[in-house]
């Protein structure tokens, strides 16, 4: 081979790398940014576990959702709360702590509508402040409960 069959084959392999590189940018590191509080564009691209980012900006909370993919028949999705503007310290607390929740394709309703199909520490938390805010509420209404109970007997 002569020197510019070199070169030419040189330039050829240089393209192909540049052509495996550019496909494997788009299909592993590439998602789609929704406008903030454009619930309909992230819902829309959840409903088809396309890859996307978005960042709601709620009335009490900030939250991230990152559409990560598909694994089997569900939708990988990471939540993580950006940012408490309201609540008790333990609610302040959860900022910055994330969970996975894995829906079926196709579902439109927010991740953490349902936490059962959620694992990670913002779920665990989540949940040890429903026990707590569960507790206190009997704990503070026992009398009215055990005025019920009598009159069921």
């Amino acid at each position: 081979m002569n020197k510019r069959g070199r070169v030419l084959a040189f330039i050829l392999i240089i393209l192909i790398l540049i052509v495996i590189a550019v496909a494997v940018y788009f299909t592993v590191f590439f998602y789609y940014k929704c406008p903030n509080n454009d619930a309909a564009c992230y819902l829309s691209h959840q409903e088809k576990c396309a890859r996307t980012k978005f960042t709601y900006d709620k009335e009490d909370t900030t939250m991230y959702y990152k559409i990560k993919g598909k694994t089997n028949d569900m939708c990988d999705i990471q939540v993580r709360i950006l940012e408490v503007k309201v609540g008790s310290a333990e609610k302040i607390n959860l900022k910055n702590k994330e969970m996975v929740c894995s829906l079926p394709i196709g579902s439109v309703r927010y991740p953490e509508e349902d936490l059962k199909k959620c694992h990670g520490i913002l779920r665990e938390e989540i949940q040890e402040i429903i026990i707590k805010n569960a507790h206190a509420y009997i704990v503070s209404n026992i009398g009215k409960v055990s005025e019920e109970l009598g009159k069921v007997v």
